[in-house]
């Protein structure tokens, strides 16, 4: 008589098989010992992620693109590139890859967080940028009080930052301008969005190739 086993074993086997990605690590990554090339690879790297269709190759340049960028941070542990493209890379891993992502994202904050003290207008306020979607994007609950949540009174703070440092950098307009209607602040979302209108050019594809589907989804909101 065959068994069956109980339902928690195939679930148990399926997170212990999800938590077992492959570790990637890049061929030449002994070989690189300047961080100004380790960020220049790591930044390629995560260029390389965001162009590749394929998860399983999104997760190995995100992967090698982290490895680049730890490296250079254990030389120089305040090098603006480097800290901005490892969160880039862990970014792109836990989108495709989602167990154990608060880490990740605590990383991500940390890092952040010293690019703004070390040079806050690094890649168009980059990291208020980051940090806005980030705090607009989690998870509205977690049992674990240190876990990183939902706060869009933090993303509208750290969206206006991004305004502040780059103000004529469209895209940081439009993330404003989503966050203030989550938050209900239908006018001010309003005058940020036609800023946006008025600042984009076809070049954001390049940086952000959602954002028409984007923009066009939140104009109906603010019609409505």
């Amino acid at each position: 008589m065959t068994q069956k086993l109980p339902w928690i074993f195939p679930l148990l086997l399926t997170l212990l098989t999800l938590g077992c990605a492959p570790k990637f690590i890049p061929q030449d990554l002994n070989q690189l010992k300047n961080p100004g090339d380790l960020g220049m690879a790591s930044q390629k790297a995560y260029q390389q992620a965001k162009a590749t269709p394929e998860k399983k190759e999104k997760l190995k340049y995100a992967q090698a693109g982290i490895h680049y960028s730890e490296k250079c941070l254990k030389i120089e542990p305040e090098k603006t590139m480097c800290l901005y493209y490892n969160v880039l890379n862990r970014g792109t891993y836990i989108q495709n890859h989602v167990v154990n992502y608060q880490t990740s994202l605590k990383i991500m904050v940390k890092n952040c967080l010293t690019v703004i003290e070390v040079d806050p207008s690094y890649e168009h306020g980059g990291c208020y940028r980051i940090l806005g979607d980030i705090y607009a994007k989690a998870p509205g609950f977690s049992l674990n009080p240190k876990n990183i949540t939902r706060d869009l009174d933090q993303s509208a703070e750290y969206l206006r930052g991004s305004v502040g440092a780059a103000p004529d950098y469209a895209l940081n307009h439009l993330f404003l301008a989503r966050t203030l209607e989550q938050l209900g602040e239908l006018d001010e979302a309003k005058v940020q969005l036609a800023e946006f209108d008025r600042l984009v050019t076809s070049d954001l594809d390049k940086d952000y190739p959602g954002w028409k589907k984007e923009r066009e989804e939140l104009a109906q909101k603010l019609q409505n």
